[in-house]
């Protein structure tokens, strides 16, 4: 029986999470903790290091609030644990970044009861979530009638996500290391792509959207 670690600041989706397991899977998980934000996810962990760990992307705390950071946080500290990543995401380059750093499954909660069912079902049947969560992805977007007619870099998408933050081009240069420059020209390229001319037509967009 695998061990499960659950994190997820909303009491609504860690108890249904903990239903699912305890209801349909109670012979092959068997829940060790929940947690509700950051900072107990990580006292946990330190404490027992769990089999599976099903986290949200963005919860609070007073570190690695950011959610991208959190996971490659994550996969830096405990490199061999499984972990599948549960979120109201909309953003596929996003979710591509994380499948990249290693999370073997982004999972919508638009959906959670059918896509965690059968991602845990694989999970037990050694089956390469990886690659269905991003096929899995694609469908529940167009599913949910979100349509992708562009699609930007994942640098681009950080660019884009540390500006919706407030963070100014020389701020996200010096957070990522990169020359106010290269931000300068991954952020006129995103606005390409997005079909944005003016700075004041690329902040309302980012006020629309889920980064």
């Amino acid at each position: 029986m695998k061990t499960v670690l659950i994190a997820d600041d909303h009491p609504v989706y860690l108890l249904g999470l903990k239903t699912l397991l305890e209801t349909q899977f109670a012979n092959d998980y068997r829940i060790i903790g929940t947690a509700s934000n950051v900072d107990e996810l990580l006292a946990s962990l330190k404490s027992s290091q769990p089999d599976l760990l099903l986290t949200d992307f963005t919860m609070p705390g007073t570190q690695h609030t950011d959610g991208l950071h959190l996971i490659q946080f994550l996969r830096r500290i405990y490199p061999n644990l499984p972990i599948i990543v549960i979120s109201v995401l909309s953003n596929q380059a996003i979710a591509n970044v994380m499948l990249k750093s290693g999370v073997i499954a982004v999972i919508n909660k638009q959906s959670l009861s059918t896509e965690l069912h059968l991602c845990l079902k694989s999970l037990l049947q050694g089956m390469d979530l990886a690659r269905n969560s991003k096929a899995q992805l694609a469908k529940t977007l167009a599913a949910t009638g979100y349509s992708q007619k562009w699609q930007l870099s994942p640098k681009e998408t950080e660019v884009m996500r540390l500006m919706k933050q407030g963070q100014t081009v020389k701020q996200i240069a010096q957070m990522l290391h990169r020359s106010k420059q290269t931000i300068s020209g991954q952020k006129k390229s995103a606005m390409n792509k997005l079909g944005l001319t003016t700075d004041a037509d690329l902040f309302e967009y980012l006020l629309k959207i889920d980064l």
